[in-house]
């Protein structure tokens, strides 16, 4: 296996390997939140050695790096992300740019030309990224779809994953049915599966690429297919994000049988909360809202709440703490109800892994301020706000004032995440940050930097139960940061997501931007 670390020294030194400074220092500590010299030992974890944690950097070290004016965060984490779908999607159809129907047809069409010319035609055309707006311009959907991919079986997924377009080829394969499928009815469709190679291939390049974007660790919620790919690469020592895997909550019991609990795992790779779905999406406008949306209907109800009250209860008894896929205002008022009724069963649990609730992009202002009453956390994702803007205010007109509520949850007191929930937006935490900053659909939801910084760095890490590794630029943790062109605190909210990530470093290790820059 390839070294994961520089050796360390006979006798346990603990002298640090690498001492950067002439920076701005952020720490995520409270107690220290600003250095001027990071010390960072030969086994990857910050250290006071010496002096040097005091700022001065002339202690004896094996190296010394000069930041020459940059800033340093603790590392970029992704509290939501389909990684596997995300680095797949890569090499797929994508047609989310497309302004109509007509337009994503011809993306798919000009795809299926390409393999065609390839010769790599014979398999299924699998991609997404359409709206429903964008299926209204296109009619009858799978005739269509079969045309742009020349007879091809092709599937499309909604830009929410929460609806599947399918072609008269696909339907054939299929065994007939609709060509528009939601929710669970689209989730069953039996699509053909990556390999094993291709699952791994693409995870590698994946992480690469979030290593580019400062991004150190994930909270994945793909289960199956993506901790079987975890653990494959993690076996052979090819794991450089720290990956904090949701368990679907129909494996509760295969995980009980075995006696496995949320934070097993190994340094990289390890078992997190266990997801399930209270409702839909706003896009598919199967959203749980307790009023109706203003093109008609209140979404659906995917977990009754008798059913979900067992799921926290089961969780809880296995040692796992829940995640819950929570869009409507309906749909997070009766995640909180069974929170609530359940409090006894997780309370202890909650002390490192406390209950999540995902999404929350409606939130009732009567539910505000029970996020931080009950110590749940809101998981969310910011890139949302600007993508829905449209969607949002045909569907909850005034209702989207408190809608994306980050500064309200913050003000209350509630320990906000934040992701991006890729493929469906783009993973890129800066983009998150600019966003939750500017609050493009909501003014005067927007928080300061410091915040939103905190909400995708240190954060995300003590909710996993992983404080005293990672997380914060503090002794005893593991150096996990991003080097950046600027300071997030000092631009304007606007300019952050133009902000270059220079460096990132995982456990002591450059895996992206190794000095000298």
């Amino acid at each position: 296996m390839a070294e994961r670390y520089r050796a360390v020294p006979a006798g346990g030194a603990t002298l640090p390997g690498v001492i950067i400074h002439g920076g701005t220092i952020y720490t995520g500590d409270p107690e220290v939140p600003r250095v001027r010299g990071l010390p960072i030992d030969n086994r990857g974890r910050i250290t006071r050695g010496v002096e040097a944690w005091e700022g001065d950097t002339s202690a004896v070290s094996n190296e010394r790096i000069d930041l020459e004016g940059r800033t340093v965060v603790p590392g970029f984490v992704d509290a939501h992300v389909h990684f596997l779908s995300w680095a797949l999607a890569a090499n797929r159809v994508d047609v989310r740019r497309a302004p109509t129907g007509e337009a994503a047809l011809a993306l798919v069409a000009e795809r299926a030309a390409t393999d065609r010319t390839n010769g790599t035609d014979g398999d299924w055309l699998i991609g997404g990224g359409w709206t429903e707006q964008l299926l209204a311009d296109v009619t009858d959907p799978a005739a269509a779809l079969d045309r742009a991919g020349q007879g091809r079986p092709a599937a499309l997924w909604a830009r929410d994953h929460h609806a599947l377009w399918l072609s008269t080829r696909a339907l054939e394969l299929l065994g007939g049915g609709e060509a528009i499928r939601r929710e669970h009815d689209a989730w069953a469709v039996p699509l053909p599966e990556p390999t094993r190679v291709e699952r791994q291939r693409a995870v590698a390049a994946g992480q690469t690429a979030a290593h580019a974007l400062g991004v150190t660790g994930v909270h994945d919620f793909e289960w199956r297919l993506g901790r079987r790919t975890w653990q494959e690469l993690d076996l052979d020592d090819r794991v450089s994000l720290r990956v904090v895997m949701a368990v679907t909550a129909e494996h509760i019991g295969a995980l009980d049988a075995i006696e496995l609990v949320t934070g097993f795992g190994s340094d990289h790779v390890k078992v997190g909360p266990v997801k399930a779905f209270c409702d839909g999406t706003l896009g598919a406008r199967t959203a749980n809202m307790l009023a109706p949306y203003g093109d008609g209907g209140t979404g659906m109800d995917l977990l009754p709440p008798a059913a979900l009250v067992e799921l926290i209860t089961t969780a809880a008894a296995h040692g796992m703490p829940v995640a819950l896929h929570a869009i409507g205002d309906a749909a997070v008022r009766n995640a909180l109800d069974a929170l609530e009724a359940t409090r006894p069963a997780w309370l202890e649990l909650a002390e490192e892994r406390p209950p999540r609730i995902e999404h929350a992009q409606l939130v009732h202002p009567d539910d505000l301020a029970r996020f931080a009453a009950l110590g749940v956390v809101a998981s969310m994702q910011p890139a949302h706000a600007a993508e829905d803007r449209v969607n949002a205010e045909t569907a909850w007109g005034d209702r989207c004032g408190g809608a994306y509520a980050w500064r309200s949850l913050h003000d209350t007191g509630a320990t906000l995440i934040f992701g991006s929930d890729a493929p469906i937006s783009p993973l890129n935490p800066l983009a998150a940050i600019c966003a939750a900053t500017s609050a493009p659909l909501t003014p005067g939801q927007q928080v300061d930097a410091a915040a939103a910084l905190a909400a995708i760095t240190t954060l995300p890490s003590h909710v996993a139960g992983l404080a005293r590794t990672v997380g914060r630029l503090a002794p005893g943790r593991a150096a996990d940061l991003v080097v950046l062109d600027a300071d997030p605190h000092e631009v304007a909210p606007e300019e952050i997501a133009s902000i270059n990530v220079v460096a990132t470093m995982v456990g002591g290790r450059w895996v992206y931007g190794r000095p000298p820059w």
